[in-house]
């Protein structure tokens, strides 16, 4: 039966411990030692029955049953009125202050946190001792100042009080909670960039800051900088510029020196509370204090005794003073506490250091006790150990048992080592659901590790060669099992790998290491990309075309470092000289080696490049090339690949009957959505979704367009990547304004500009600003419309977006013509079918031809010629089953004739007729205002 007192909560029967509806961390006999004096409450339990309680059939002494009692009163606190909850009665034993109430009903206990999906944070300690009063002081200040750099030496606690303060108020922050650990990153022109893959956007070339500050500008986020003293200048003039510029997000950063810059609060963390000498202590339990709680628990954990003595008690508070509570210094002393025992850890430190030694100095100077404490610590060390704790200092962030044997070679047991170092509190193992184990070196410890390597140059050339093949390897071997039309999933195959691959790449070039280099950017680009790192991509990938060696020229590492440079060049301005070279180079290479998979996927990416540009000739002579590519291929997703290809190259000129049998066979609703598709594949997909959409409406199946496209929105957004969501938000809303579903084009248009701003997509928001100025023709506000059709085109057109440019320019005649600005209108239109027909986008031409001649029959109804030309233009559209298309440009010429005229009532028969060529379910703007000129015409 569930006991309560005051705001706590026992569940026997689970044994549970709640606060507020909360669940609370206990240990076993410390539950065991609370239910015994809660079944007792207002009464005194002896220390016999407590001890027979909690250690059943041991023989304990009274040192352990205090330090329990002690930690049972750290955890509950005090009551309203200010006193414990247990309280000591002398020579008796404890008691817990009553009443206590017990209840039969079980309540579900209260949901704390937030999605998983928005908090993405290391997980708090299980017991973090000592640092209630701080985690509530940096939570308030956050919350009151929006900007809190918590400040103090190495290994004081920094970032296990970050992380807690960032869980307990992560549910107040509706676009989530982000951990970036910046001890990995060296270059400070990083940092950006790595908060953006964080928080999943991607930033355009030269302009990171301006395009996560418009990402972030809306938003309610909590950042959580962590190890920020290595990077100051850049993470503090980063953190200073969002501050000022994003309401909504706060900022918590770790760091050994305040970052000095408006709006930062900083929050001094001292050492834990440490006993002070005997005489001053007033009666309080040694065992109370924080720093000896922490010592006991490390020295049990490393296999020492938990019960130490009164003297050895005393011992341990003098070397906790001595530590200055530093809470890392604490835990590596007491790790040894088992081997020296306490007064052998007192005697070595008596012997061989002191604690404000001057003038020893590594990457950390301002702080010399950690220098001190690591000296000690590795001074330990038998000289195996050394060897191998200096070489995983060459590791950025976590690294596997795997890579630390490739580094340090196979004439040490090195698992055994790290073990040992890993007990020594000096290496942290981490478990992976899998079963992987992932190391890591504390940060301190790794810049300590860092200056020996720093003190021996031969050495650490020798190790950053060593990590450098390593990962080079692993990645080659990654990337050649990998199927080219796939994700790699580099990502997730070793932990902190792309930190790893950051510092191999800069080891590689900087010592001259330039064929591992270069072979390590052609097999990391995939990674780079899957991350949406797309200009760090492109500045890997021309620095290592820069410095090509001969013995790599031609080879598949020279064909991959192209191909990428090409891809992540697409959305660079002004790249496209060197675009277009790269491809034809990747191009070449991969068919000298007879990689047939790889020529295709090249193929599939110089096919976005060429119609993007409005080269659409160009792009179907590619799809030609990719067919007798695929030829010699059997398999699936080629296959399907190269009918995306085929069917958008037909959609784009204009053959929308040739087109729909392509996407039909390879779009259909059960086959595979691709989800798991490389960026150029999964890209080509929607694509082909977007043009297979386009051409149902045209042939008149406006219902099933709508499913169709609003099939790409969802899968473009289940993907995530903003590049292949902008394509399919563009389309999917310019086909709603064709049929006429205005509403939700806007819907679809106002996302579109949100993506895109947030990613610093420049054309696309472009495009959103021409659908919307498409709507406000259509309901009414020409002016306002051509105005913002006339700038986005501009954009598009500085930015080489070729895409919707024709379909734009017929919605700004349009508007012009409704205002009677004739001669512009067909200037405008002349200019766009002779674009069209030189460029090979041909899908609106049709359409365009029909509205001219509309045009011209408004400014001279008199005239035959447009009647002629409007005949021309249902005639071409005939051809290639277009009904819709028909049907609108003869409605639009009937608006512009006396409805008494020959020709009109041979148009409006000509409409009765298209009408019936329409299901009856379809429902279009085009076929409502058809239906009513049929009906008054009837009259």
């Amino acid at each position: 039966m569930p006991v309560t007192f005051g705001s706590f909560r026992i569940i026997p029967a689970e044994r549970i411990l709640e606060k507020d509806g909360g669940r609370i961390q206990i240990g076993s006999r410390a539950f065991d030692l609370l239910l015994a004096l809660a079944e007792n409450a207002g009464e005194v339990v002896s220390k016999q029955q407590l001890t027979s309680r909690a250690w059943p059939g041991i023989s304990v002494d009274e040192v352990s049953l205090r330090v329990h009692i002690s930690g049972l009163r750290k955890l509950l606190g005090n009551r309203p009125n200010g006193t414990p909850y247990i309280t000591n009665i002398s020579g008796r034993g404890y008691m817990l202050a009553g009443p206590t109430d017990c209840d039969d009903a079980v309540t579900e206990p209260v949901a704390l946190g937030t999605a998983q999906s928005t908090v993405h944070l290391p997980p708090r300690l299980t017991r973090m001792v000592g640092r209630d009063r701080c985690l509530r002081a940096v939570a308030d200040l956050l919350l009151e100042t929006r900007f809190v750099s918590i400040v103090g030496v190495g290994g004081i606690g920094k970032t296990t009080v970050a992380i807690a303060a960032a869980q307990d108020l992560s549910a107040r922050f509706v676009d989530g909670a982000f951990f970036a650990d910046l001890a990995p990153v060296q270059d400070g022109g990083l940092v950006p960039s790595t908060i953006a893959s964080l928080v999943g956007v991607t930033l355009p070339v030269n302009n990171e800051v301006p395009g996560l500050l418009a990402f972030l500008r809306d938003k309610r986020v909590l950042l959580v900088l962590d190890n920020a003293e290595h990077l100051i200048a850049d993470v503090a003039a980063l953190a200073e510029t969002i501050f000022a510029d994003c309401d909504g997000v706060h900022i918590l950063t770790t760091t050994r020196e305040a970052l000095r810059v408006e709006g930062e609060h900083v929050y001094n963390l001292d050492g834990l509370e440490i006993p002070p000498a005997r005489a001053a202590r007033d009666g309080r339990d040694i065992a109370e204090y924080p720093s000896i709680q922490l010592f006991l628990d490390r020295a049990f954990a490393s296999g020492g005794r938990r019960d130490l003595g009164p003297d050895e008690l005393e011992i341990a508070a003098e070397i906790c003073r001595r530590l200055d509570g530093v809470a890392l210094a604490i835990e590596l002393a007491a790790g040894r506490a088992a081997m020296h025992g306490v007064a052998g850890l007192r005697d070595l430190l008596d012997r061989r250091f002191g604690l404000h030694w001057q003038g020893r100095r590594t990457a950390l100077p301002r702080h010399q006790t950690l220098t001190a404490l690591h000296d000690w610590s590795y001074n330990l060390l038998n000289a195996d150990e050394k060897l191998v704790l200096r070489t995983l200092g060459c590791f950025a962030g976590p690294f596997t048992i795997e890579a630390a044997l490739a580094v340090v070679g196979d004439q040490l047991p090195v698992h055994e080592i790290i073990d040992a170092l890993t007990q020594k509190s000096l290496v942290a193992q981490t478990f992976a659901p899998d079963g992987r184990v992932a190391c890591r070196l504390a940060e301190t410890t790794r810049a300590y590790c860092a200056a020996k390597l720093r003190a021996s140059s031969e050495e650490r050339a020798q190790l950053s060669m060593s990590h450098a093949a390593y990962y080079t390897q692993l990645l080659e071997t990654l990337i050649a099992e990998r199927d080219y039309f796939r994700v790699s999933g580099l990502s997730t195959v070793t932990p902190d790998l792309l930190g790893n691959v950051r510092q191999a790449l800069e080891s590689s070039f900087a010592s001259g290491n330039t064929n591992v280099g270069v072979r390590l950017v052609a097999s990391s680009t995939a990674l780079f990309l899957e991350r949406s790192l797309l200009v760090e991509c492109h500045t890997w990938a021309s620095r290592a075309l820069d410095v090509m060696p001969s013995e790599l020229r031609g080879s598949l590492s020279d064909a991959l470092i192209n191909q990428a440079l090409a891809i992540s060049g697409i959305i660079v301005r002004d790249a496209y000289p060197k675009v277009k070279q790269a491809f034809a180079r990747a191009l070449e290479i991969a068919r000298a080696h007879g990689q047939a998979h790889l020529e295709l996927d090249i193929l599939a990416g110089m096919h976005i490049f060429y119609m993007r540009v409005g080269e659409c000739y160009a792009g179907a002579e590619i799809t030609s090339v990719a067919e007798l590519a695929v030829s010699g291929i059997n398999e699936g997703t080629s296959k399907a690949l190269v009918d995306w290809l085929r069917g958008i190259s037909l959609s784009y000129a204009g053959d929308c009957r040739a087109a729909i049998p392509w996407f039909e066979r390879s779009l259909a609703e059960d086959a595979p959505r691709g989800l798991d598709l490389n960026l150029v594949a999964f890209t080509q997909r929607i694509r082909a979704l977007v043009q297979y959409a386009r051409c149902e409406l045209m042939q008149g199946s406006a219902s099933q367009a709508k499913k169709i496209a609003a099939r790409a929105v969802t899968d473009a957004n289940i993907y995530g990547h903003p590049i292949p969501r902008c394509i399919a938000l563009a389309y999917a809303a310019s086909a709603y304004i064709w049929k006429g579903d205005w509403s939700d084009a806007a819907c679809l248009a106002d996302e579109l500009g949100l993506v895109s701003l947030q990613h610093s997509l420049t054309a696309f928001h472009a495009v959103s600003e021409g659908l919307k100025g498409e709507l406000e023709i259509i309901n009414g506000a020409p002016l306002l419309g051509i105005q913002r059709l006339r700038d986005a085109l501009a954009v598009m057109t500085d930015q080489n977006h070729q895409h919707m440019v024709v379909s734009f320019s017929a919605a700004l005649a349009e508007g012009l013509a409704k205002t009677k600005q004739y001669p512009e209108a067909s200037l405008i239109l002349t200019r766009a079918i002779a674009r069209a027909e030189e460029s090979g986008e041909m899908f609106h031409t049709t359409e365009m031809l029909g509205l001219k001649a509309s045009i011209a029959l408004a400014e001279n109804c008199r005239n035959d010629a447009p009647i002629a030309e409007i005949k021309n233009a249902m005639a071409r559209a005939r051809e290639v089953g277009a009904l819709a298309l028909e049907l609108r440009i003869a409605l639009r010429a009937t608006r512009m004739l006396n409805n008494e005229s020959a020709c009109s009532k041979e148009l409006v028969s000509e409409i009765a007729e298209k009408l019936t060529g329409f299901s009856v379910i379809e429902d279009t703007d085009d076929l409502r205002a058809a239906r009513a000129v049929v009906a008054h015409c009837a009259q």
